[in-house]
């Protein structure tokens, strides 16, 4: 029972384990794809607007060209960051205003996107909203970011595109759930010892106690032997004891109906000859072994244990006990004949009664002929 249970329970467990596991390892996923690409995300816009105030009054400088201090912000970014792939940076006209190739400088953004060196529309979201835009380009490994860079009034005087790579982030989600299946993994295993122990001593071996001793009830006492418990199992070996104790009862009223039964069948069959058979005539009842029940008149045959119908009638009746066999071959039909005992001649009638539950009654009648 304990290797069954065992069974079931490591089954149960696991499949509740590995449904939590799969469920949690979804949302974490996503969890972590949203922190770590938030992080990356705010990383790169943190860094243009540390450096927005210079970049912004380069462009708003009336020489127009790109001045020396923006030329060594945007190009150290990318030694300072790894991640940074590429960087274009517009005027505010939208004219390439830096590009590391320089064939691409002053190039206008209509002939910049024909030339399919814009995948997204994150830089027309930027100028629209004059905020961050973010798009996930090239099957999702980089992020173009597009930052607005402000004048006074609001004004957008350039826009700054970043591509950043997010290989680094897919490792960190990547490890990160690496570490919370390991966790989990861990977790589980010493939550379901834990629970083992608690089911192998808490219900198990108290349920095989409980089955040893309704094995070991005795149909005399009808006693279980189980120590009593508050929990559960316990109050089912509580059911357990009553239900004994109705089974005990119903079978000790039982078996004194059983031994008074004799008694109230021939008070029965008394009131009922002393009503239907006439003053003079005799009536006996016999069993299914032929076994005096009752007679309405005295029997002077003393013996040990019951009386037999051969007792009475010997050898020398065999004209009653032939009805009386016939009667009982055949339930329900009366059988008559005349018989002379001793000075006295008979009219007999046998008639056995149809068997209601097994219980088998014949009924001769001794009516005297004048």
């Amino acid at each position: 029972m304990i290797k069954r249970i065992s069974t079931r329970w490591f089954i149960w467990f696991t499949m509740v384990a590995i449904y939590a596991i799969i469920v949690g390892g979804l949302l974490y996923f996503n969890l972590f794809k949203r922190v770590f690409d938030l992080n990356l995300q705010n990383q790169v816009i943190d860094t243009v607007r540390q450096n927005a105030s210079v970049l912004v009054e380069g462009l708003v400088s009336p020489k127009g060209y790109l001045t020396v201090p923006e030329s060594e912000i945007i190009s150290s970014w990318p030694r300072q960051d790894n991640r940074i792939s590429n960087i274009v940076y517009f005027n505010g006209n939208g004219t390439v205003r830096w590009h590391k190739n320089l064939e691409l400088l002053d190039m206008p953004i209509t002939d910049y996107q024909r030339g399919g060196y814009l995948e997204t529309n994150a830089i027309e979201e930027a100028v629209r909203t004059g905020l961050p835009s973010v798009k996930i380009k090239k099957e999702g490994n980089y992020y173009e970011i597009a930052i607005p860079l402000k004048a006074k009034g609001d004004k957008i005087a350039g826009i700054i595109s970043i591509d950043v790579s997010r290989k680094q982030v897919k490792e960190e989600i990547k490890k990160a759930l690496t570490w919370y299946l390991i966790g989990s993994a861990i977790i589980f295993i010493l939550m379901g010892f834990v629970l083992y122990i608690f089911v192998i001593r808490s219900v198990t071996n108290p349920l095989l106690q409980l089955a040893e001793g309704i094995d070991n009830i005795s149909t005399k006492s009808f006693v279980l032997n189980f120590s009593s418990r508050g929990d559960e199992i316990g109050i089912l070996a509580q059911a357990v004891e009553g239900f004994l104790g109705k089974v005990k009862k119903e079978l000790e009223e039982q078996e004194e109906l059983e031994e008074n039964r004799m008694h109230y069948e021939q008070e029965w069959w008394s009131s009922i000859l002393a009503v239907t058979i006439p003053k003079g005539t005799r009536a006996i009842v016999v069993d299914e072994n032929n076994n005096i029940m009752h007679a309405n008149f005295e029997l002077k045959i003393q013996k040990e244990g019951p009386v037999h119908l051969l007792d009475i009638f010997g050898g020398t009746q065999q004209d009653i006990v032939n009805i009386v066999g016939r009667a009982m071959d055949n339930p329900g039909k009366i059988f008559r004949t005349v018989a002379k005992s001793g000075s006295h001649v008979f009219s007999i009638k046998a008639l056995q009664l149809a068997s209601k539950g097994g219980i088998i009654r014949t009924i001769i009648i001794l009516e005297p002929k004048k």
